[in-house]
């Protein structure tokens, strides 16, 4: 089967999607199939850029098409790309403001299905549209009705043979404006198996003063936060708890900030605390991500629990079996159904130091496979 996915960027690290997309597309390869990958408006590049981006040892060709060109121009080169690769399925990977900065891209109602041609749709929608939320302000909640009209409108101009989405919540959302869709869960971008560069390695733990961790990890009760973080109600709470679970065992807390940290807020907080310590890595590349998470005994997650099945950063932490913590706050969060998965819910120092000591007694938890087999077949039935 011939494969063709595709997303806003395919700028290595910086785009989710565009990870997403690289890592099942290079599965979907390995289990014996064709991809390609195309980056429909890509930000980070000024002209249009062919190349092949490798992942696990295996190869995938991508076309990245720059946000600057005309919309003609964009379709055009897309439609040749349809001809040279002649894919079975094309899969668009659906999140409206990575299209479009209100989230309202009109340019795929018209240009899409013509670039086409009569090829089979698929399209996953990663996000469905803004002002869910119950504190969501009035503009938010505006933007979402016309985010919610555009898609309804956009799966009934384009329509796919089939449509995923990731989460329970949203595959109720689409139901309820008549657009029936399959849940797929979604896997964390980092490999596992990626340990990277020991002399990069080296040289990110003297950049970012990491020695005192990496040589006494067992004098330590380390936090980590990854990926996109919100100032989610109850943080200073959580930290608190972790503190007084620390000092209990006779241990230093310590957080470690991994990758690029857009919430200087949270930084704020977390330096407020005089007997904390805390690391900032900065961008880094997927094996040294992957190896700062091993120093990590407990993953942060500040995205609503209800949605955290389609939170790389928290598939991430899962994926190694570590522990996943979330603030007290959640009114969502139901223990029975998330301890089971190693979330839990910092509602004292006894449920912190609990998801310590379990720490590497996880099962990990891998969906790359599942959701790779999910996009390679055509009769489905959906997951409820």
């Amino acid at each position: 089967m011939r494969i063709t996915f595709i997303c806003a960027s395919l700028q290595p690290g910086c785009d989710g999607v565009g990870d997403y997309v690289r890592r099942l597309a290079c599965e979907i390869i390995k289990q014996g199939h064709q991809a390609d990958a195309i980056a429909l408006k890509d930000s980070f590049i000024p002209d249009t850029k062919e190349a092949t981006q490798e992942l696990d040892g295996i190869e995938l060709q991508v076309l990245r098409l720059p946000a600057s060109m005309t919309s003609i121009e964009r379709y055009r080169r897309l439609g040749i790309q349809m001809k040279t690769f002649n894919p079975d399925l094309v899969s668009l990977q659906y999140v409206g403001f990575g299209y479009n900065k209100r989230g309202l891209p009109f340019d795929i109602l018209t240009g899409l299905r013509k670039a086409l041609d009569e090829r089979k749709l698929h399209i996953m929608l990663h996000e469905l549209w803004c002002g869910m939320a119950v504190n969501a302000g009035l503009k938010e909640q505006v933007l979402g009705k016309l985010q919610k009209f555009f898609i309804k409108n956009m799966i009934g101009l384009l329509k796919p043979e089939i449509v995923f989405t990731s989460i329970r919540p949203y595959w109720l959302h689409l139901r309820q404006v008549g657009i029936e869709s399959i849940i797929v869960p979604i896997f964390g971008n980092i490999p596992i198996n990626d340990t990277g560069n020991q002399h990069d390695w080296e040289i990110l733990v003297t950049r970012s003063n990491l020695s005192t961790l990496v040589l006494n990890q067992d004098s330590w009760l380390i936090l980590g936060f990854f990926g996109t973080t919100y100032n989610s109600p109850g943080l200073d709470q959580l930290l608190l708890m972790a503190a007084t679970a620390a000092r209990s065992e006779g241990l230093k807390l310590g957080i470690l900030f991994i990758g690029h940290n857009r919430r200087q807020d949270i930084l704020e907080l977390v330096k407020s605390y005089p007997d904390v310590s805390h690391w900032q890595t900065g961008a880094l590349s997927a094996g040294m991500i992957n190896r700062c998470m091993q120093l990590v005994n407990i993953g942060i997650v500040t995205s609503a629990v209800d949605g955290i099945d389609k939170s790389g950063s928290a598939l991430a932490w899962m994926e190694r079996g570590i522990p996943v913590l979330i603030p007290p706050d959640d009114k969502t969060y139901k223990a029975e159904e998330m301890e089971s998965k190693g979330i839990y819910q910092a509602i004292s120092p006894q449920v912190v130091l609990h998801a310590s000591h379990i720490h590497n007694q996880l099962a990990p938890q891998s969906n790359l496979k599942k959701a790779a087999r999910a996009y390679t077949r055509y009769s489905y039935q959906p997951v409820c």
